[in-house]
């Protein structure tokens, strides 16, 4: 629902004054955050890592003394955020600019621009900060309305970027290349965003090489910032359970290597007869793996237990922690996993290397290859202790890089534009 008040920054600057919040770093700054939640997943509301990653963010940006409007598209995610919140510090507004198409904001027209411009002035912000979807080209628009206005422009960018298409083998007159404008539009769609914004954040090494690698993003605006994870108590070892579970968590889809993890399962089932098999989500590849499963004797040791809002339980059911993906970024599972003391078995995607140690922490293996994720299973199964050797090494590696002082540090840093040496 729209707000019924927006904050100038004069009103802001007044308020932080009343709240005595002004010996605070971002003291008296507004942010105007825009980002899309479309989650209905099989009509079950699935909010995932970019989720989690925004409300870390908000959170971030309360404790440093700035104020936040939020404009989102979809459901909202905010309903706790606002209840432990002071109204004049956070405020929401249900824009319903993005469809699920997520288009509504990458067409720049005259008009659009203007009614983003107007937005911008009435949230009173002197910050606009872009959570993007489509790979960094969904708010196209109001990026740019916000640089016409000499707002601070930062965007954070989850995905991995699309793949250039191939270059076309025809030639003109069997002799003259073809034209590739069309390879140049593509490129131009994902770079211009990005060149209208001060910073850049993605969350690997990996994903920010790959954009300016393929896209020619500016290197001195990207910054890489992990995700942050908050320290988890030591977890259940496994020696008091009868039965060691191998669990994953997500859309059971091929993109998440749903079915390489069932292969993989099925080729080590036999050597062991502990071991068992969970999935933590739905998606359309359920129903075909749980036939597999009854067709093949194992309907007794694969679970498809569902969504599970309660991440401590689930992470609690899991002896190993498995993301099979055959395309990722950064999975906050592998990193809630880890804070949690779980040893990972993850693919050669994305940045999941950054976070997983080969054969320190757990084991990177090719993505598609149910024959290498089954060796790394069997490796971990075969040997006494290793789930808990593995499992503290992930745990301490995780404290190490996913600090959340340190996310939240360089997070509003780079927002904001301030020193992380003035961020308590």
């Amino acid at each position: 629902m729209p707000v019924t008040s927006l904050q100038t920054p004069q009103s802001t600057f007044r308020a932080a004054q009343d709240a005595g919040t002004l010996a605070l770093p971002a003291a008296g700054r507004r942010v105007a955050l825009l980002a899309v939640h479309h989650l209905n997943v099989d009509g079950f509301v699935f909010a995932g890592g970019a989720e989690k990653y925004i409300q870390m963010t908000i959170r971030a940006l309360l404790r440093s003394g700035a104020s936040v409007h939020v404009g989102y598209s979809g459901v909202s995610i905010y309903d706790e955020l606002l209840d432990v919140t002071e109204p004049h510090r956070l405020t929401v507004e249900h824009t319903g600019w993005l469809d699920e198409s997520l288009s509504g904001d990458r067409d720049v027209s005259v008009a659009l621009l203007r009614r983003r411009r107007r937005w911008l002035r009435a949230a009173g912000a002197d910050t606009l900060f872009v959570v993007q979807q489509d790979h960094g080209a969904a708010f196209l628009t109001s990026l740019l309305a916000a640089r016409t206005l000499g707002l601070r422009v930062v965007s954070s960018i989850r995905q991995m970027p699309p793949s250039l298409p191939s270059l076309p083998a025809r030639r003109l007159l069997r002799v003259v290349p073809m034209p590739r404008f069309w390879r140049r539009r593509v490129t131009r769609r994902q770079r211009w965003p990005a060149r209208l914004c001060d910073a850049v954040i993605l969350n690997s090494r990996r994903v920010a090489d790959a954009y300016i690698r393929q896209y020619g993003l500016r290197e001195e605006s990207v910054r890489i910032i992990f995700n942050g994870e908050p320290p988890a108590s030591c977890p259940r070892r496994t020696a008091a359970r009868e039965a060691v579970c191998i669990g994953t968590s997500g859309r059971v889809t091929p993109a998440k290597g749903a079915d390489v993890l069932y292969d993989a399962f099925k080729l080590i089932a036999g050597r062991f007869p502990r071991a068992r098999l969970a999935y933590f989500g739905d998606g359309p590849l359920a129903g075909e793996l749980r036939g597999r499963a009854g067709a093949d004797g194992l309907g007794h040791r694969v679970e498809f237990a569902g969504y599970s809002a309660d991440r401590d339980d689930m992470h609690d059911r899991v002896d190993i922690y498995v993301q099979a993906s055959r395309r990722e970024s950064m999975s906050n599972s592998v990193i809630e996993a880890m804070a949690r003391g779980k040893p990972c078995i993850v693919t050669d995607v994305g940045g999941l290397p950054e976070a997983v140690a080969h054969g320190e922490c757990g084991y990177v293996v090719p993505p598609g290859c149910a024959r290498s994720l089954a060796d790394a299973l069997a490796a971990i199964l075969s040997e006494d202790g290793a789930i808990d050797r593995l499992g503290e090494a992930a745990q301490r590696r995780a404290r190490r890089l996913f600090d959340m002082r340190r996310f939240e540090r360089e997070t509003v840093s780079t927002i904001l534009g301030i020193r992380e040496g003035a961020i308590d």
